[in-house]
């Protein structure tokens, strides 16, 4: 291990009992990881006793083959890398006894919030007093259960946060018993039919790991090392995963408190800041030498954590040494951020020999690049977007999925909504009479000869597509193919505007993927999975197919919650104006506030050589919010020095873009796709 570094090597040779490793952006944290497996493994622990946990599945795959390039697959064997969802999935599966579960369907966020439409369509009365969509009750239903808190506190937090005590008391005795109607008849329906949503998965192994002794020292006994992969991401319900094994093995837990951004989702950055308190015997080490950045990145990025109230202890050092200082380059409009950021990439591209990979565009949200896509197109710079929906929550995919979970899953009624009412001259009333009748039945058998029976076009070619799935569903390549083969015609007229480009190239990636699972019930189970919550929002669906196109040299225009993992040369970070960084309703709330410097930090590490940053002149003096009649700093960049940044205001007429706001509004409703 002689390319490991001083402090990576104390950790990867760490022989105590559980350690956290505080790993600094680019200090080599998935490096030390791989590296930490490789060493237990060649010292004689068996691979099948070490599990690596990650975020996504792409991470976790990545991390087994490069373990397995340095001892080779053999020495390897059985290695098990996951995601927190794939693993309980996995518990679930090979433990039916220990957690009392079997013949379950895992349903993902669009069927829980079509579960939720019907829950407040039968419990109208009380669904018309709340006055919130289903998607927010099933948002907050997950916030719930994955940050441990009761129905109470979370309508305070999701739903009456900008209420003073005596107006919130009031609205609260208004809205939870409804919230509470709603939401008890929504796990009333899951128990009924045997559907696990994504909470459930992890929520029922944490509690039967916790409650039951037994369990916990069949599960336990299969471990001696637990790795975790960015542990500042994980919830107080992952945390009480990984808690009762404490006892049975050794956990080596990596991460950054500085990069811990997603609150929204329940991750507690606290699971680190706390870990010696909670982890018995417990050691803490630090990466601080970074191989990514330049110091004068490195410089600004450590002066913005330096201004933080809160104690992140660490200064990261370039390996790399000095290079170009940071620009702040202040613009008129966001099309004039667009030509700029537009005219340096070419600049790049023609004289320096830069590809446009890279290029890395970070924006606080896809939607606000909608100038900047559309400049991209005029100058045919070629682009891929990263924090979109991801590849299996496509609709023409989940149309097809419909057809292949009822074979698999008889009563699975949300996939036959789905399905039935794909067909033309279908709707709801009738999809819903068919459904009582199909609900009925004892075997897919009888459900098939009814199906037959039925007259009307529509009703004989869904019961052809049923029935040659169910003929082939031994063999998953073709069960897909005939799938897609049945439905293509009436998927290819539902979705005419994109089918021949967009949609229909999408099917024979699906074939490939089904070629690598044993039955139907895992490929569904693990494509859904595929669109759990996750970290970095390009799983590995989604990979597979960016990596079909032709033409990989791309710039990446990526919001900063899917940016983990990201980097390039050079790096964009568009917008970092006051009211921005931090956003104006974060104002007064110290953990909102620092979750937004943390935000910044995240984007502000992803570059390597060249750090550009944007700011919107009109702004720049508003660097003061009045919150209760009290003036806060509300700027992040408050008080740079001016040895940090290089300062430089553009002017719209050198780029020859001055437009009215109609002809702006104009230049984005040509029809084009910003998604």
């Amino acid at each position: 291990m002689t390319e490991l570094n001083e402090n990576q090597r104390k950790a990867v040779e760490f022989s105590g009992k559980h350690l956290l490793l505080l790993a600094g952006a680019g200090t080599g944290k998935t490096k030390t990881i791989i590296a930490r497996a490789v060493d237990l493994i060649s010292k004689g622990v068996s691979p099948n006793k070490i599990l690596i946990l990650t975020f996504t599945k792409r991470s976790a795959q990545e991390i087994v083959t490069r373990i397995e390039s340095s001892l080779g697959p053999n020495q390897a064997r059985n290695l098990s890398g996951s995601t927190f969802h794939s693993w309980c999935n996995h518990l679930l599966l090979s433990h039916p006894n220990e957690f009392g579960l079997k013949d379950f369907t895992i349903i993902d966020e669009d069927d829980q919030v079509n579960i939720m439409k019907l829950i407040c369509g039968k419990n109208n009365l009380q669904f018309e007093n709340l006055r919130i969509k289903p998607q927010n009750l099933v948002d907050m239903y997950s916030f719930a259960r994955n940050t441990k808190k009761n129905l109470t506190e979370t309508i305070k937090i999701k739903l009456l946060a900008d209420l003073k005590d005596g107006e919130l008391e009031k609205a609260l005795q208004e809205i939870k018993p409804n919230i509470e109607v709603i939401l008890r008849s929504y796990e009333a329906k899951k128990k009924e039919r045997n559907y696990l949503d994504y909470d459930d998965i992890l929520q029922i192994v944490a509690k039967t790991l916790q409650k039951d002794e037994n369990a916990r020292k069949i599960i336990g006994s299969k471990y001696e090392h637990i790795l975790v992969d960015e542990m500042q991401d994980t919830n107080p319900l992952q945390w009480d995963l990984l808690n009762p094994f404490q006892d049975y093995c050794h956990l080596f837990c990596v991460g950054d408190d500085a990069q811990s951004i997603y609150s929204f989702r329940g991750a507690d950055f606290k699971n680190i800041h706390h870990f010696k308190e909670n982890v018995k015997d417990s050691e803490v080490y630090k990466l601080e030498d970074n191989y990514r950045s330049t110091q004068e990145i490195l410089d600004l990025s450590n002066w913005l954590l330096e201004k933080s109230p809160l104690k992140y202890d660490k200064k990261l050092k370039a390996v790399r040494g000095v290079g170009i200082i940071p620009q702040l380059v202040n613009v008129e409009s966001e099309w004039e951020e667009g030509y700029f950021v537009a005219d340096k990439i070419l600049d790049n591209y023609h004289h320096k020999n830069k590809e446009f990979r890279h290029h890395l565009v970070l924006s606080r949200s896809q939607f606000y690049t909608r100038s900047l896509q559309a400049v991209f197109i005029e100058k045919k710079i070629p682009f891929v977007t990263y924090g979109g929906r991801g590849f299996m929550e496509s609709a023409h995919l989940k149309d097809l999925f419909a057809a292949l979970r009822v074979v698999n899953n008889k009563n699975d009624e949300i996939a036959w909504m789905r399905f039935l009412t794909l067909w033309q001259g279908i709707g709801d009333v009738r999809a819903s009479k068919y459904l009582e009748q199909i609900l009925g039945f004892n075997s897919m058998e009888e459900c098939l000869s009814w199906l037959q029976s039925l007259t009307g076009a529509s009703e004989q070619k869904l019961a052809q597509t049923i029935k040659s799935i169910f003929d082939n569903k031994q063999d998953l390549v073709q069960a897909v193919h005939v799938a897609y083969e049945e439905l293509k015609e009436r998927l290819s007229v539902k979705y005419v505007e994109d089918w021949e480009n967009k949609r229909k190239p999408d099917f024979p990636v699906l074939e490939i993927l089904a070629s690598k699972y044993s039955n139907l019930s895992e490929f569904i189970t693990e494509c859904l999975l595929d669109n759990s919550p996750k970290i970095n929002n390009s799983p590995t669906l989604q990979k597979s197919k960016i990596e079909q196109s032709e033409n990989k040299d791309k710039v990446i225009i990526s919001t900063i919650h899917s940016a983990k993992g990201l980097e390039a040369d050079t790096c964009f970070v568009l917008n970092v104006s006051p009211m921005q960084y931090p956003l104006s309703y974060s104002i007064g709330n110290l953990d909102e506030v620092e979750e937004e410097r943390r935000i910044l930090y995240v984007a502000l590490t992803r570059a390597k050589d060249e750090l550009i940053v944007t700011r919107s002149k009109k702004s720049i003096y508003a660097e003061n919010y009045q919150v209760e009649n009290q003036t806060v700093e509300s700027y992040f960049l408050n008080e740079l020095p001016d040895n940090l940044v290089e300062q430089k205001s553009l002017g719209t007429k050198q780029w020859g873009i001055e437009k009215s706001d109609n002809q702006q509004n104009n230049a984005v409703d040509f029809g084009m796709d910003f998604s």
